[in-house]
């Protein structure tokens, strides 16, 4: 499936440009130096002020960056997408799936095998029509 940057007119490129800015400044220039005991260091400062100027300035100009941007914000989610997901499945679905089945003996889809059965298919329910006049 392929994704489609959306084209950005004046006002969306130069909210792109203050939102960049801020979140550059905000994360390297207070939230890491914080977190980690680091300097507080002037260069996401020195960012955030040249694309506040240039957004405010002549936002039409940013387009390059903004798609630049954006291609790598697509390329970075095909990267670590695979990665996050194998991760929650590993750790979380894998050892909730093995201290069912070993652990509490649960198999909640019903699995086992039955040699003298002639079916697996369980009956459907009569539904009664008056529980249908206000579902929710």
């Amino acid at each position: 499936m392929e994704h489609v940057i959306p084209e950005l007119d004046r006002e969306g490129l130069r909210r792109f440009a203050l939102t960049t800015g801020a979140i550059v400044a905000a994360l390297f220039g207070l939230f890491f130096p914080w977190v980690f005991s680091f300097k507080y260091p002037a260069w996401p400062w020195v960012i955030f002020l040249v694309l506040a100027v240039w957004g405010l300035a002549h936002p039409a100009s940013l387009k390059p960056v903004y798609y630049w941007w954006m291609r790598f914000g697509l390329l970075l989610s095909k990267v670590t997408t695979p990665i996050v997901m194998g991760v929650v499945f590993f750790l979380v679905l894998v050892p909730t799936a093995v201290f069912m089945r070993y652990f509490l003996r649960r198999d909640p889809l019903n699995r086992s095998f039955d040699s003298e059965t002639e079916s697996y298919r369980v009956p459907s329910r009569k539904v009664d029509p008056d529980a249908l006049t206000r579902p929710f």
